[in-house]
């Protein structure tokens, strides 16, 4: 039988030193392209593949990211872990992703499956209620980041949206259509993002003295939108509707179709978060962007550092959100100052 290649073979194919090929195969980007390109197209004509299991032994790391999020079919961390994902191909990783389905007790039993697979580090995004546990059952030696779910003070580098600026941002845009009356509708305000986004809300309100209605309409699709049925067959209800995110966003569809809310001529909408089936509605629906590649990019920035031993400068991060304005946001209309009930 023909014996498998080697990296001395996959060196003396490419012309290069042993010490090259083990870079390149590690994904260390200090190689130079043209010697990057030349290690990979000799693995090619060899058909090289890297025995992963023996490197591991050798260097004591796995080249494997855990990534942990509470619900992988929310559209934002679905976008978050593909894109994440790509960022730890690109590095020579591989990642594991587990569910926390927002339960606490959920959230370390996956962490501890996840550190039994004896990974290099984890990129976390915590479950409702599950900051203060994290420290204890992570540890102090592993690699970690923090994503969106920012803490008062997290005990790791962290990434997030500014999201008392995106919503002050937000809420100053509906005021200047001259809108006063505005309903910001959360899940939860247990939640350290939410928690930001209402405070950042509440002072551009206070600012323009308006009427800051901040609502809270539950953790699902379903439950927001009975919710918000609600809020729209109140006698006094907003002028604008302000959703913190898009599982809110879609509950807010569903219930402004359901109780006839013509959108904008009797309400705003503004949508935090941006996707695009928010451009196929009609109308299309103006948001907030949160810069998920900036995000990406810094967690694996800072989890590539803590991974290697390099000093960080600056460990926590916080991204700045953009306006999106599109039709479902227009100049409040002088009859809709006291809309009746439907």
């Amino acid at each position: 039988m023909r014996a498998k290649p080697t990296m001395n073979d996959v060196a003396t194919e490419a012309s290069v030193s042993l010490g090259t090929v083990s870079k390149v195969l590690r994904g260390d980007s200090t190689v130079a392209k043209e010697l990057r390109e030349r290690v990979l197209a000799a693995c090619g004509r060899l058909n090289y593949q890297r025995n992963r299991i023996a490197a591991s032994l050798r260097s004591r790391q796995s080249h494997t990211i855990g990534i942990i999020v509470p619900d992988i079919l929310n559209t934002f961390y679905a976008t978050l872990v593909e894109k994440l994902e790509n960022l730890a191909s690109a590095g020579g990783y591989t990642v594991m992703i587990v569910t926390t389905g927002e339960e606490p007790q959920r959230a370390r039993e996956r962490i501890d499956v996840i550190k039994e697979r004896q990974v290099d580090g984890m990129i976390v995004i915590p479950s409702l209620d599950g900051s203060d546990m994290l420290a204890s059952a992570i540890g102090s030696d592993m690699p970690c980041v923090i994503v969106d779910r920012i803490a008062a003070e997290d005990p790791y580098p962290s990434v997030a949206t500014d999201n008392f600026d995106a919503a002050y941002q937000g809420a100053r845009y509906l005021l200047s259509l001259g809108h006063r009356h505005i309903a910001l509708a959360v899940n939860t305000p247990r939640l350290w993002n939410t928690h930001e986004r209402i405070a950042g809300f509440e002072r551009a309100m206070s600012e323009a003295k308006g009427n800051a209605d901040v609502r809270i309409v539950g953790m699902t699709v379903e439950e927001a939108r009975i919710s918000l049925e609600g809020l729209f067959r109140e006698g006094e209800r907003p002028t604008a509707l302000f959703t913190s995110n898009n599982l809110v966003t879609l509950g807010a569809v569903g219930a402004l179709q359901n109780c006839r809310v013509e959108v904008p001529h009797e309400m705003s909408l503004l949508a935090f978060d941006d996707f695009e089936w928010l451009k196929l509605l009609q109308p299309a629906v103006s948001a907030i962007h949160q810069p998920v590649d900036q995000i990406a990019v810094e967690a694996w920035r800072l989890m590539s550092h803590q991974i290697s031993g390099r000093p960080i400068a600056n460990p926590h991060i916080r991204a700045a959100g953009q306006l999106i304005i599109r039709r479902s946001t227009a100049a409040r209309a002088e009859s809709g100052k006291k809309l009746g009930a439907i």
